[in-house]
Order: C-alpha cells, then sequence, then structure tokens
C-alpha cells in the first residue's frame, strides 16, 4: 500500500482501451496552515517593501522588519522544535556557521567594541539571523513556497521598484522628496538621504524604501534571480532592470553582469548557451557602462576606479594574524572580506568564508545541481552574486541586507520549493 504522502494513480487512456497512463503523485508537504501563512506574508512585506520603516533608540535603528522576526522567531521555533524533520543540507548548513559565531562572541566579550550599535549589528547578522531563518522559520518552509507568498514576493520586489523610480523622478527632477516616517524611512533619518552617501555627481541615487542606493541594489542583486524566476510580466522586469541600473553604483552594475553569466548554466542548465552568449554579455556590459556615463555625464574613470571609490584605502592598515589584533571590534566595512581579516583574523576570514558559503556548500554536496527544481537553482544564483560584490561593497552591517541572505539561503535549503505547485507527474506508458 502507498503511504499518505505518496500515492500511484491510474487513468484509462480513451483513445487507446485498456492502456493506462501511470501518474506519480510527488510526497507532497503539509499544507501550511492559515497562521504560517499569514506570518511569512507579514515577515515577507516588512522585509522586502519597507524594511528601513520604524524608530531609532540611542542612535540604534529599530525597525519593524527586524522586531516582526523577533516576534515571530519564537513561536515558530516551538513549532519547529515539535514537528519540523531535520534534512542533512540543513544540519551541514547550521554546523558551518557556528565557528564565526564562537570567533564573534569571543571577541566581543574579551576584547569589547567601540561602537555599540556595530556589535549588535555583528551579533545580529552572525549568530541570529541563520538561527532564526534555518531553525525557527523551519516551520515556515511550506508557507514560503506557497503559490500565494510568492505572489507577495512578486508584488514587494515590484512595489519598491517602482517607488524608486517615482521617488528618483521626483527628487531629482523635480526637487520633491517622497519620504513617509515609519514606513518609507526610519523616523529619524527624514530628511537625511543626503548623508547617507547617495550623492552621484548632479544625481541622487534611486534609493527606493532602503534609503540608500548600494543597499537598494544589493537587495534587489539577492532577490533578483528569485523573482525573475517567478517569471513576472515584462512590464515589471523593465522596472525592476531601470530601477537597479539607477541606482548609479557599479558595484550593483557589474553584480548584475556576474549574474547574467551564471544564469544560463546554473539555471537554464545550458554551459554551451553561456560561451555562445558571451558577446552578448560584453555587448551588455559595454552599454550599461556607456550609458551610465551618458547620465552622470563623467568619464570612464568613474567606471575603472583604481581606488574603488577609496574602498581601497583601508587595505595598508590590514595586519595579518591567525586571530587578529588585540583591540576592541572596530566594525565591518564595504570591503567585506578585508574587514573579516582586519577584525577576526586569519582564522575569522576562513570562518567567514565557511559562513557566507554553508547554504551553497551544504546543498549541493548532499543534493547536487541536477536534483534542484527552479527556485533552488534561482537562490543559488542569489547567494552567488552576493558572494562575489561583498568583496568590494557587501553592506554587511546594514539592515536589511543579510536578512534577505538568509531569507534566500532558506528557499535553497527547502525541499518544498520543488515539490509546490506539481500535483502528478507522468512517469511512463506501459
Amino acid at each position: 500500500m502507498p503511504s499518505s504522502s505518496t500515492q500511484l494513480l491510474y487513468q484509462s487512456d480513451q483513445r487507446q482501451a485498456g492502456t493506462p497512463r501511470i501518474y506519480y503523485a510527488v510526497p507532497r508537504w503539509p499544507k501550511p496552515s492559515k497562521t504560517a501563512l499569514f506570518t511569512a506574508a507579514v515577515v515577507l512585506f516588512l522585509l522586502v517593501a519597507m524594511p528601513k520603516g520604524g524608530i531609532k533608540f540611542e542612535r540604534i535603528p529599530i525597525t519593524f522588519s527586524y522586531l516582526a522576526l523577533g516576534v515571530a522567531a519564537l513561536p515558530c521555533l516551538a513549532v519547529s522544535v515539535r514537528t519540523t524533520t531535520w534534512n542533512r543540507p540543513s544540519v551541514v548548513c547550521i554546523l558551518m556557521t557556528l565557528p564565526l559565531a564562537i570567533i564573534s562572541l569571543l571577541k566581543i566579550t574579551i576584547w569589547g567594541y567601540y561602537e555599540q550599535g556595530f556589535a549588535l549589528a555583528l551579533i545580529a547578522n552572525v549568530c541570529v539571523l541563520p538561527f532564526v531563518f534555518l531553525v525557527c522559520f523551519r516551520s515556515l518552509g511550506a508557507a514560503l513556497v506557497h503559490r500565494d507568498t510568492q505572489r507577495l514576493l512578486v508584488f514587494c520586489v515590484a512595489l519598491v521598484t517602482l517607488f524608486g523610480l517615482v521617488e528618483f523622478v521626483s527628487r531629482n527632477f523635480l526637487g520633491s522628496a517622497i519620504e513617509v516616517p515609519y514606513i518609507t524611512v526610519n523616523s529619524d533619518d527624514v530628511g537625511r538621504i543626503w548623508e547617507k552617501h547617495n550623492q552621484r555627481t548632479s544625481l541622487v541615487k534611486l534609493v527606493s524604501t532602503y534609503n540608500n542606493g548600494n543597499i537598494f541594489g544589493i537587495c534587489m542583486l539577492i532577490l533578483g534571480p528569485l523573482f525573475w524566476a517567478l517569471r513576472p510580466a515584462r512590464t515589471l522586469r523593465i522596472i525592476y532592470l531601470a530601477a537597479l541600473f539607477l541606482t548609479l553604483s557599479r558595484t550593483v552594475w557589474a553584480g548584475m553582469l556576474i549574474w547574467l553569466v551564471l544564469w544560463e548554466p546554473i539555471f537554464r542548465r545550458r554551459p554551451v548557451s553561456m560561451l555562445l552568449r558571451s558577446p552578448v554579455h560584453l555587448a551588455t556590459a559595454f552599454g550599461m557602462g556607456a550609458a551610465g556615463l551618458f547620465v552622470l555625464s563623467t568619464g570612464t574613470d568613474f567606471l575603472f576606479d583604481q581606488n574603488l571609490g577609496g574602498r581601497l584605502e583601508a587595505l595598508p592598515n590590514v595586519e595579518f594574524s591567525l586571530f587578529g589584533p588585540e583591540m576592541p571590534f572596530l566594525g565591518i566595512s564595504e570591503l567585506t572580506y578585508t574587514s573579516f581579516l582586519q577584525n577576526f583574523g586569519l582564522a575569522g576570514l576562513l570562518a567567514f568564508i565557511a559562513w557566507l558559503t554553508a547554504p551553497v556548500a551544504a546543498c549541493l554536496t548532499a543534493e547536487g545541481l541536477g536534483a534542484l527544481g527552479p527556485l533552488r537553482r534561482a537562490a543559488l544564483i542569489s547567494l552567488t552574486v552576493y558572494m562575489v560584490v561583498c568583496a568590494v561593497d557587501g553592506a554587511f552591517m546594514l539592515i536589511p541586507v543579510i536578512a534577505l541572505y538568509w531569507l534566500v539561503a532558506s528557499y535553497l535549503l527547502n525541499p518544498a520549493c520543488d515539490q509546490q505547485g506539481v500535483h502528478t507527474l507522468e512517469l511512463a506508458r506501459p
């Protein structure tokens, strides 16, 4: 007898009497409860659509998106402990995140920190967020990949990109900023977009509800492959691409090109096609660079800045040691890998690489690329793109970059992504 979750279905072929067509029902995940769907929807909407909305307490941002994560984590953890079964990739991923968490806690405990906000951000990003998404929200696995939740993800990305375009035009050409305190901007940051490194020649970068062009662009790069895999309307895709271009960020433009290169061999699984499309990729990069120079009315030095916008000035201060200098925690700068080396030494850098690559390494070693469905392959591209761009500008300490990273990682590690929406699969016709 087949189990309750797996069933063989036979259906007579009316065109050839007596010849059955065999259907196999893929093992289904339990249908998510309304509470799980509601929790997943609230968390997803706040993280993607209004990540900066909230207040500040003693210079520390208290956002509604991260509050929602905290409120939802405990009840979800209780459900996960009672009902969730664990697979090998998830366990391996959790174990790979532990060394950096331990090193970070020891550093702050023994040597302290210069800025309380930086220390809290480090602990939240390195220790808390992986635990929340990999352990607590394990119980939301089916809800996160439900059709309604997928539609909400597409809606949220479309909403922030469209709002960003409207806000960009209004701020740069009409002289009027569109800021809604507590919703699109932190109540303490109203009117302070100019102070957040958003100026690019005479223009202000497209910031949407993320309050910074680079943060917005990096977050959209993390979500973009998932957004694309869910096949939104062509108009929404054009709006998305226009918004990323108008971040006026070289890091974001490079990330778009990396995504383009990875899409064929990973998502479509056509490595030969990638080689054939290389001229297209080069033409795209050239066209994007030329368009950027035209919009900014600047020279090619902007694209080929050998100092990476001043970031390389931090390199001479890096000291190579095993566990880093015996001094308080400084913070993580744009050059994420270099900054971990500077703060935590070679051991800390290796632990960070293990932490960052954990979902990809755990998934590929246990299942392999061929076993992943389209949504999980898109998540793999998302994480890989961030691994590359964070070498130059990872915005590691800034809300909501790492939360979105682990949200996408939870998709990659979630086998329900492959079963969602699949009812019957025809295997054979005897």
